[in-house]
């Protein structure tokens, strides 16, 4: 079983018969659309700086992190 901090909320996903990545949110167990755009299909740099991204927002925005 995954064990991930409470508090994240997006993670990585790389399926097997692909060579690139999705950034997944745990809510939906789905590629996350960002404007409309399914962030699936990236580059694993890509997709890691993308799942840092949301978390800092999402954190920031449920109050976990105090914005400076």
């Amino acid at each position: 079983m995954d064990k991930r901090p409470p508090h994240i909320r997006f993670h990585l996903r790389k399926f097997d018969d692909e060579p690139y990545w999705s950034v997944i949110d745990i809510f939906t167990g789905q590629p996350y659309k960002l404007n409309g755009i399914s962030l699936d299909s990236l580059e694993v740099d890509e997709a890691d700086n993308m799942v840092d991204l949301l978390n800092l927002n999402d954190m920031k925005t449920r109050g976990i992190l105090k914005r400076p």
